[in-house]
């Protein structure tokens, strides 16, 4: 039980340590994407407060949505490194309360980025019809700049219907939306390998607790025994 009880310590320790660095690279990139010379022209589309309507109303709901999105996910990452971080300090105190705390504080985390995955799948429709919105009213209000910029960034031409068809290039609309549902997909491929670790993490800190308070009972009855013995011979 007693070599049960620390190889899990040492597996709980690696797989927190791994979390943890994944936790901080998740926040160190989220720093770097709020520079402003990460995608500074499409920025400079999304975060434009002088177009006219309905562009300006799609603009608005786009800069909500990237808000929600971006601060929900940096803050949960943030949350994951402290977390982990007190995960590391039970491993190597091995102390149970520590543990237990780690383990509780863990799980609510596991829980609210499964909700939050399958929040944003459900989401998946009206994010579609907000990028095909928005690409459709830059050229039903002929902003110019906007056109440039997304025909540059995404390769593509005009939107499916309307005055601005382009048929032999890819539509807009359709560019944009692919565009973000490939990083969408792409975040959900980055976090099932997290959540197992995590899973994994979560199993080894329950048999930590399982165990180990056993193995210390084990030890204080071998000491009462010894005692006994001692008292008896003298």
């Amino acid at each position: 039980m007693a070599e049960i009880a620390f190889i899990s310590r040492i597996l709980m320790f690696c797989s927190v340590l791994v979390m943890l660095l994944c936790s901080v690279g998740l926040v160190v990139w989220g720093a770097f994407m709020t520079d402003s010379s990460y995608d500074c022209k499409l920025k400079d589309v999304v975060f434009n407060y002088n177009s006219s309507e309905p562009l300006a109303g799609d603009k608005s709901n786009m800069r909500s949505w990237i808000y929600s999105t971006y601060w929900s996910i940096w803050g949960l990452c943030v949350i994951a490194a402290i977390i982990a971080i007190i995960g590391l300090i039970a491993a190597i105190m091995r102390n149970k309360a520590v543990t237990a705390t780690f383990l509780v504080l863990l799980i609510v985390v596991v829980l609210i980025e499964i909700s939050g995955s399958i929040t944003i799948w459900s989401k998946r429709g009206s994010i579609r019809r907000l990028l095909y919105r928005f690409a459709n009213d830059i050229y039903a209000t002929s902003s110019l700049f906007d056109i440039s910029v997304i025909q540059n960034i995404y390769q593509c031409c005009g939107v499916r219907s309307g005055g601005w068809t382009c048929p032999n290039n890819t539509p807009c609309d359709t560019a944009v939306f692919n565009s973000v549902d490939n990083a969408m997909m792409i975040a959900g491929i980055i976090m099932i390998p997290l959540l197992l670790l995590q899973f994994f993490i979560i199993g080894f800190s329950a048999l930590v607790l399982r165990i180990e308070p056993r193995v210390v009972k084990e030890r204080k009855r071998g000491e009462e025994v010894t005692n006994t013995d001692e008292t008896w011979s003298s």
